[in-house]
């Protein structure tokens, strides 16, 4: 009979992991969060309230009351082998991702992708600066057409 309180072990901990499985991209954010030279921000709970305050006047507006958690990653003081490392593993990363082309901004052309949760969702929202190695994740659950409105 040990073994049914086994397996109901192993279920239980197989569906909570599953209900926190991290995105491509925020497995690669958690890998280099503690690089030396390296910057990173994770908001979310309580304080993803504040900082939609901020969200709702910058170019991800639409999508603003809908991100859950907003993760930043900014590699561009890191030594140069580990700027390296960090792009291969970023294309790794990102080739389950949609990629949605390039748009100008202030420190050059980013990077758009997409990590679709459906036919007209998607979980994940991926803007990446290569001039300045700048990574930036919102997920959360947003619509195709919240994310047609985005400022180009």
């Amino acid at each position: 009979m040990w073994y049914r309180k086994l397996i109901s072990v192993v279920t239980i901990v197989l569906l909570a992991s599953g209900l926190y499985a991290q995105t491509p991209v925020e497995t690669l954010i958690e890998k280099y969060k503690g690089t030396d030279g390296a910057k990173n921000v994770l908001v979310q709970g309580v304080r993803m309230t504040l900082a939609r305050r901020f969200l709702e006047n910058t170019p991800v507006a639409p999508i603003a009351s809908d991100v859950e958690e907003l993760a930043i990653l900014k590699m561009g003081a890191v030594p140069q082998n580990v700027r390296l490392r960090f792009v291969s593993d970023l294309k790794t990363a990102l080739k389950t991702y949609k990629y949605y082309g390039t748009h100008p901004s202030k420190n050059g052309e980013v990077e758009v992708y997409v990590l679709p949760s459906g036919l007209e969702t998607v979980k994940e929202l991926v803007i990446y600066n290569p001039a300045v190695y700048n990574l930036n994740s919102f997920y959360g659950d947003f619509s195709v057409d919240d994310l047609l409105r985005l400022e180009k």
